[in-house]
């Protein structure tokens, strides 16, 4: 659930560029020590949305957060390791790199990470193909290179990259492997990503990022020098208001899935949606002033979606039975 937790840092260890070493490479061998380090990863959030929550069903929960430590070790790889862009980038390439051998042979090879090794195990249990983690590293690396999008094709391609493939292999992991769903799983992911860059806004000017598209800008006349002010003046305010009901369109476009999907899963559908609902609400509810607070979802709102997510968990499992 949604909570100001970004000061809890993992300290993956050191890595190295000359010769390039990834912090974590040959290290607790075996598939049970490599599963044991990604359920570390996963309890020590600090994310948005915790990715494993205790409704997921117990079978699966390692898998889950398996993908989730893939997930947290790439995006700090592009944004928290000390290094310049470009550096982070030959980290990345080594990412890649180990993911390939991972994958090498129907998942077979011989990766050095343990991220990895876990990520081979769950993704031969699933058939799982090696395209979303794939993307997810393209999207780290495009950070390195990128700050700013033209358009919101550009910046909805990006979320093809950085935010629909986790919805594609949660729809794996739950036994989905179906085209259509992934399109309108789509939707969520995508919605949410928007929900978090705008609650991000000023997290992400402090390292000369934005993600607001510039045709979105020229439509309500704000110029890079208004948005350099970081005031939320009138123009602002409609401007932001646009984007967020374009993010509320696309959660509202992703929820015919919870009705196709196994019930265990159409909860979590429901969790994330929520929770990115509450974060747009949030935004709305300061008048799309993203400046001069962080926007937030209130302690007494995730106990309320906490229960919500309780109740219709007991239903899946009287359906299920």
């Amino acid at each position: 659930m949604e909570g100001d937790l970004m000061a809890e840092k993992l300290d993956w260890g050191e890595h190295c560029i000359e010769p390039v070493f990834l912090a974590g490479w040959d290290s607790h061998p075996g598939l049970d020590s490599a599963e044991a380090y990604c359920r570390k990863i996963a309890t020590a959030h600090y994310e948005n949305f915790i990715i494993a929550s205790k409704f997921t069903p117990a079978h699966i929960r390692q898998h889950i957060e398996n993908i989730y430590a893939f997930c947290r070790y790439g995006d700090d790889l592009g944004d928290e390791a000390p290094f310049p862009n470009d550096q982070r980038t030959i980290l990345l390439d080594a990412w890649e790199a180990d993911l390939e051998e991972a994958a090498r042979a129907d998942w077979s090879g011989d990766p050095r990470h343990p991220i990895l090794v876990a990520i081979q195990h769950t993704s031969k249990e699933f058939s799982i193909p090696v395209e979303p983690y794939w993307k997810l590293i393209q999207a780290f690396k495009m950070d390195q290179v990128k700050t700013r999008y033209e358009n919101w094709q550009e910046l909805k391609e990006y979320c093809t990259l950085s935010a629909d493939p986790v919805g594609h292999l949660f729809l794996y992991v739950y036994g989905h492997d179906d085209e259509e769903m992934r399109k309108i799983s789509d939707n969520t992911c995508t919605a949410l990503q928007l929900a978090n860059h705008w609650q991000d806004i000023a997290r992400d000017w402090q390292q000369n990022r934005s993600y607001m598209p510039e045709d979105t800008m020229a439509k309500f006349s704000v110029d890079w020098q208004i948005y350099g002010r970081c005031k939320a003046s009138a123009e602002w305010r409609e401007m932001l208001a646009f984007e967020v009901e374009r993010a509320q369109r696309l959660f509202d476009a992703g929820r015919p899935l919870w009705q196709m999907v196994d019930a265990h899963l159409a909860v979590d559908l429901m969790m994330f949606t929520k929770g990115g609902e509450a974060i747009l609400a949030s935004i709305r509810a300061q008048d799309y002033d993203t400046w001069s607070k962080r926007p937030t979802v209130s302690k007494f709102k995730q106990i309320r979606l906490y229960l919500q997510a309780r109740r219709q968990w007991r239903r899946a499992n009287k359906r299920q039975r």
